[in-house]
């Protein structure tokens, strides 16, 4: 009927218009990988592109625009944080993190919004712009070198400080051992000392306690001699 005719047309109607919407979107999408339009870099089948200057740049860009509050889209957001093939992972979004903190947000930046989402009769002049990317890359490529020179040596330190420690760890363990060899000696000598003075002494008093009793029968001889004298 009428109606059911009305309606179908205009679900199909509907239906059209929202697959249009979104070849519209994608077809805006930038690649981050080959910068054609149309997909994502996860969808991308070229190869990987060079971790270059402008490599470097583009990802510090992304960091110091979501630094400064700028909201990243999907599309961004994972070629961001993508780290494949790349040695450690962690340490290196870490870098690209603090490269963002360290340097202040140009005007520019920020006003531009995100790079890569607009038409490119939108985008600032390319030239200027792969300048910028690559000064910002050379420098990042030399604060990471001087970081890497900086974690070298404080793993070098820390090798050398652990070794020292065992050296003076050994050190100690020795002469600990050397003390309680000693201490037990001294022990030994002094109870062996004492139960010689013990046995001294015990000889003393029995001497004195003889040399009493010798004294005391003498005096008792004398005493009795002077008597019979006296008679």
């Amino acid at each position: 009927n009428a109606g059911y005719e009305s309606q179908r047309s205009g679900n199909v109607a509907g239906a059209r218009e929202t697959v249009g919407s979104s070849m519209v979107q994608k077809s805006r999408i930038q690649c981050y990988n080959c910068k054609e339009y149309g997909h994502v870099a996860r969808e991308c089948q070229k190869p990987k592109r060079a971790k270059d200057a402008a490599y470097h740049g583009e990802k510090m860009l992304l960091c110091k625009q979501e630094e400064a509050g700028i909201q990243l889209n999907a599309e961004q957001a994972d070629w961001k944080d993508d780290t494949d093939d790349e040695s450690d992972d962690q340490e290196l979004i870490a870098r690209y993190m603090y490269m963002a903190k360290i340097q202040e947000v140009s005007p520019d930046a920020v006003d531009t919004g995100p790079i890569f989402d607009k038409e490119p009769e939108q985008k600032i002049d390319q030239n200027d712009e792969d300048a910028d990317l690559a000064e910002e890359g050379e420098l990042l490529a030399s604060l990471i070198e001087k970081l890497k020179c900086e974690i070298d040596e404080s793993k070098n330190r820390n090798t050398f400080l652990e070794t020292s420690n065992k050296v003076l760890v050994e050190k100690l363990k020795s002469e600990l051992e050397d003390f309680r060899n000693k201490n037990k000696s001294l022990t030994e000598a002094n109870n062996k000392l004492s139960k010689e003075n013990d046995l001294m002494f015990a000889d003393f008093m029995k001497s004195k306690a003889e040399l009493k009793r010798c004294d005391s029968i003498e005096y008792a001889s004398e005493m009795k001699l002077e008597c019979t004298k006296v008679k």
